[in-house]
């Protein structure tokens, strides 16, 4: 019997916390970035990874006519566009970050749990 094919996969997360409640992660898999997101810190594990209730933010430039995720990486040191963050909601629809959203979506979710 041969080996043919011999390949290692290297998982890598890679985070940045920034001075208010989020963090940016992303996911690479040896050279290839696989996701990228924002979420809130305390939603997250620290091989950030999410918890349950927590949401994936994604950026969407302004530039850009139709809202969407793109997996590349992003200039964390120069970021500050946190009022372009959106998410995606559990009937699919894309929603712009909302605090208030957000709280209820928590609420609804903690409620189904118990």
């Amino acid at each position: 019997m041969k080996t043919i094919v011999k390949k290692v996969i290297r998982l890598e997360t890679k985070r940045h916390d920034f001075d208010n409640d989020f963090a940016y992660i992303e996911v690479w898999r040896n050279n290839t970035l696989t996701d990228c997101y924002f979420a809130e810190k305390q939603y997250l594990w620290p091989d950030g990874s999410l918890k349950r209730g927590g949401l994936k933010y994604f950026y969407s430039p302004p530039s850009s006519a139709d809202i969407e995720k793109e997996i590349k990486p992003l200039n964390f040191s120069e970021f500050s566009c946190f009022n372009r963050l959106f998410y995606l909601h559990g009937d699919g629809s894309i929603l712009p970050i909302d605090s208030d959203i957000v709280d209820s979506l928590r609420k609804q979710y903690s409620e189904e749990i118990n």
